[in-house]
C-alpha cells in the first residue's frame, strides 16, 4: 500500500513525519520502501542516514512517480510517500495511487484552511480510484495549552477529513533527531516521549488500516 503525506501549505512537517513512518514500519517487521517526490530530498537524504536497510527513490514528475510506485509496490509491503508542497500534478498523481492520504497541519488557523483544495483533490482521487484513499489528518507540531491548539482541534474536522486522536507535540527532539540523522526512535532516553507519540499516531493509522499491520503488532507484543 502507497501512503502518501501531502498538503498544500509547505513546513507542516511532511517530511518529518513521512522519515518517521518509514522507519517505523521498518522496525515492525514491514518491507518498506519511501519515495521521495520533494525537489529538496530532505526525507530521502534523512531516511538513507536513520535507516540502511530501508529502500530509498526520488521521483520529481508524475511520469517517473506512476512507473516507481509501480515497481516499490510489487516488492514492498509498505511505500511511504512525501509529495512536495502544493497540489500540483505530482501530489495528484500520488493521491490516485495511495491507499492511505495523510494531511499534516500545524498549529495555525492557515494551516486548517489549506486543506480544503487538498481535500478537493482527494475526492477527485477517491472519484477515480474506487473510494481510495481514505484521508487522514494529522494535528503536529501542537503547542501544550495553546489557546490556537486548542482552537484548531475544534475547527481541524471542518474540512471532512477524518482527524487522528493522538498529537504530535512541537518537541526539540525532532529537531535534534534531523541534525543527527536518526529518528526520535532511536535517540534512548532523550526521544522517549516523541518516540510514544510516533507510535501511537501511527499505531492509530495503520491500525484501521491493514490487518496484516495488526497482525503483525500483536506478534511483536506476543498478544496473538
Amino acid at each position: 500500500m502507497l501512503i502518501v503525506w501531502a498538503n498544500k501549505k509547505g513546513g507542516v512537517g511532511k517530511s518529518t513525519l513521512a522519515t518517521h513512518m518509514a522507519v517505523w514500519l521498518h522496525d515492525s517487521g514491514f518491507k518498506t520502501a519511501l519515495l521521495d517526490a520533494n525537489e529538496q530530498g530532505s526525507s530521502s537524504r534523512w531516511t538513507a542516514q536513520a535507516e540502511s536497510k530501508l529502500t530509498v527513490r526520488n521521483a520529481d514528475t508524475p511520469e517517473k512517480c506512476v512507473p516507481v510506485v509501480q515497481q516499490l509496490l510489487a516488492s514492498h509491503d509498505f511505500v511511504v510517500g512525501d509529495a512536495p508542497g502544493g497540489m500540483g500534478d505530482i501530489s495528484r498523481t500520488m493521491l490516485i495511487l495511495a491507499g492511505l492520504a495523510i494531511f499534516p497541519i500545524g498549529p495555525s488557523i492557515l494551516d486548517v484552511w489549506s486543506v480544503t483544495e487538498a481535500t478537493e483533490i482527494l475526492r477527485y482521487a477517491q472519484g477515480i480510484n474506487r473510494g481510495k484513499p481514505e484521508g487522514r489528518l494529522v494535528l503536529n507540531k501542537m503547542v501544550t495549552r495553546s489557546t490556537i491548539s486548542r482552537e484548531l482541534q475544534v475547527a481541524a474536522p471542518r474540512p471532512g477529513l477524518t482527524v487522528a486522536k493522538n498529537v504530535i507535540r512541537d518537541l526539540q527532539v525532532y529537531r535534534d533527531a534531523a541534525q543527527q540523522g536518526t529518528v526520535v526512535s532511536r535517540l534512548g532516553v532523550k526521544g522517549r516521549q516523541a518516540a510514544a507519540e510516533v507510535d501511537a499516531l501511527f499505531g492509530e493509522l495503520m491500525g484501521s488500516m491493514d490487518a496484516r499491520f495488526n497482525h503483525s503488532r500483536r506478534q511483536l507484543t506476543g498478544n496473538g
